[in-house]
């Protein structure tokens, strides 16, 4: 999938994605597949088939279906335990819409302002791309077409997908490369950094207000109801695999014949030859040289001779007398590989100035006799014929997974050993056989195999690039739902209660939030909440600390320093942990005017990209407006209803 590829790009666009555009062009021409693009479901606006129309294109339901499922299978490689109705419900269906109309919409822009791309410039893109490289390292026209065709694209799409990603780098790049920032627009950035808040905190945990008793099998079976992506297993695939290297190609024997023709063939390789290193410097007059010349010929080093009259000598390094001829003059050569080591050459004038030269080494190579060069020829020989058996091999493979070849059939008329896998996760594990475990090496074949194609198709993985392969296809695919409810019962009861408490935690931090609005003090607050509250706590700090070093910032002192000061706030601990309220009392912000000029320039340069990234956001709203943008929300429902498992398939 084209997700999959946009991971292998070098590209201008990366650079603006490293520098924060995540968002916007990140979201546009980073993370989204194919955008611009109908899917073959008919146009003419937002109907029965189209979710969206920006501009003349149509988003149709089935296409983003698919980009849905895609971005899932990609989230699920950092984490290979979500489950789809968790990354729906956290934003993933949102999100891959808008980078389907921020797509269309850019790309319309672009072309209606007047950018372009050409059919050479994609070509090249194309060619590029590594995972369409074959075995040899070259574009493989067959393994390009035979990605598209696993993943279901079509060569129009990956075009217009590229087409898109060129439009971002020719405007999004120049328009979001910000370098610099004005001192005077940056100070106010930099009180704000210096900004010190003081406030209170209390936490109030779920578990002091959880109910003891059990509440029955009809109660907690409408809780798994209602969470089942808290306690789904993810969807796991049943695998068969071969694995193939270059121990069942066997290269053919190399030949006396062909060394002696590689030998005949190479024969200036062979040949007697000599390298030289010379100590050179140039004088920018002849006075200044023949001093040094002298000095060096009654004993002085050159590099010394050099210093004295305020130059700096160099080495050649090894070269040959043609490659010292290149860097000198032809006589300058000639006459320094006639000379005996030691020997002062020049000074001799040059384009630069006049040279002297000192003969510092001499490396003489003897000629290797057929005899000599055979095991050097043999070695080179077999590693050849061998790459070529396992691209012939690997050829052979993709041919017959191509034409739709079993891989049972193809295992076995190749003699490869079939290995099955129980269903596991994209991470390998089998939740069924704890103790099982599939091999590190095995990790591209298993992220593929999770990434597209469905039961039944043959496909190829590259372990070890040139080396290793494996032939895998998926048997069966095992949806994601929730274990028997007697094997999670016990989970679920302890989920309950937890729930249930965290309820009251939340009223009981509403009551304190209540009390402080009613001008009574934080401290009485809590201590009028009951004794299952924790004790006040100072919390605070400067701006500037927050997130410092990579550090994680801690949810408190993120909502303390976005309050209004002399507010309260309530704020919940996700896993139904409880709730805490937070006051924020002081706040203490300099004067912009007074903030030392060296602070003030350290904040500016990053503020280039945060702006840099505010006018992207700009362009991509003005683009929207530009091309038009039309929902169908009761289609967009309905495909959330799906992907949750709460709706028919719409095929």
């Amino acid at each position: 999938m084209i997700t999959a590829i946009r991971r292998l790009f070098s590209s201008t666009l990366g650079k603006v994605i490293a520098l924060a555009f995540v968002v916007l062009v990140g979201v546009a021409f980073a993370l989204s597949d194919v955008t611009g693009t109908n899917s073959g479901l008919g146009g003419g606006g937002v109907g029965a088939t189209n979710v969206a129309q920006v501009g003349d294109k149509d988003i149709g339901y089935v296409e983003l279906r698919d980009q849905v499922r895609r971005a899932f299978d990609q989230a699920r490689q950092q984490q290979p335990d979500l489950t789809m109705e968790a990354f729906v419900e956290g934003g993933g269906l949102k999100q891959t819409l808008d980078q389907l109309i921020d797509g269309a919409a850019f790309s319309q822009y672009a072309t209606e302002i007047g950018l372009g791309s050409s059919k050479r410039l994609v070509d090249g893109r194309i060619a590029d791309i590594p995972v369409f490289k074959g075995v040899s390292g070259s574009f493989d026209p067959t393994v390009f077409k035979t990605f598209l065709q696993n993943n279901g694209l079509t060569e129009a799409q990956l075009r217009a997908d590229l087409e898109q990603q060129i439009f971002g780098e020719q405007l999004a790049v120049p328009v979001g490369s910000m370098p610099r920032v004005a001192p005077a627009m940056a100070a106010p950035y930099a009180a704000l950094l210096l900004e010190q808040r003081r406030g209170q905190a209390t936490f109030i945990p779920a578990s002091s207000f959880a109910p003891s008793a059990d509440p029955g099998d009809a109660v907690l079976q409408k809780y798994l109801a209602d969470h089942r992506a808290r306690f789904s297993i993810p969807e796991r695939r049943v695998l068969q695999y071969a694995v193939f290297d270059r121990s069942v190609a066997p290269a053919a024997a190399v030949t006396d014949k062909e060394i002696a023709d590689i030998y005949k063939a190479n024969a200036a390789r062979f040949a007697a030859s000599e390298t030289r290193r010379f100590t050179q410097v140039i004088a920018p007059d002849q006075a200044t040289a023949n001093g040094i010349a002298t000095k060096v010929r009654g004993g002085t080093a050159l590099a010394a001779a050099a210093k004295a009259a305020g130059l700096t000598a160099g080495s050649s390094g090894d070269v040959t007398q043609a490659a010292y001829s290149a860097q000198t003059s032809a006589a300058a050569a000639r006459a320094g590989f006639a000379a005996k080591r030691g020997d002062v050459l020049g000074p001799t004038q040059t384009g630069l100035g006049w040279a002297v030269a000192q003969v510092e080494g001499i490396t003489a190579k003897p000629a290797k006799t057929l005899a000599d060069a055979t095991p050097e020829i043999r070695e080179q020989l077999a590693l050849n014929k061998a790459n070529e058996a396992i691209i012939n091999f690997y050829n052979s493979v993709q041919d017959a997974v191509n034409s739709g070849t079993s891989i049972e059939e193809i295992a076995e008329e190749r003699k490869l050993k079939l290995i099955p896998t129980p269903a596991i996760l994209p991470s390998g594990r089998a939740p069924a056989q704890p103790a099982f475990a599939m091999t590190p090496d095995l990790a591209p074949m298993v992220s593929q195999a999770f990434q597209g194609g469905g039961e039944g198709e043959t496909h190829l993985a590259t372990l070890v690039e040139n080396e290793k392969f494996a032939v895998y296809a998926v048997k069966s695919v095992v949806a994601a739902a929730p274990p028997p409810f007697a094997q999670i019962r016990g989970d679920l009861l302890g989920d309950w209660k937890l729930a249930q408490g965290q309820k009251l935690a939340r009223d009981k931090a509403r009551a304190i939030v209540k009390a402080v609005e009613g001008k009574q003090s934080f401290a009485d607050a809590v201590r009028a909440a009951g004794p299952n509250i924790g004790s006040v706590q100072t919390i605070g700090g400067s701006r500037a600390e927050l997130g410092a070093g990579g550090q994680r910032i801690p949810p408190e002192l993120a909502l303390l320093f976005s309050m209004a000061q002399g507010s309260v706030k309530t704020l919940e601990i996700p896993g139904n942990r409880g709730w805490m309220v937070i006051a924020l009392g002081e706040v203490k912000r300099p004067d912009a005017k007074d903030i030392e000029p060296a602070r003030v320039t350290a904040i500016a340069g990053p503020l280039g990209p945060a702006f840099g990234n505010e006018l992207v956001a700009q362009m991509m709203q003005e683009a929207r407006k530009r091309v038009g943008v039309t929902l169908n929300q009761k289609l967009i429902d309905q495909l959330r209803d799906e992907l949750t498992g709460n709706a028919p398939v719409v095929e």
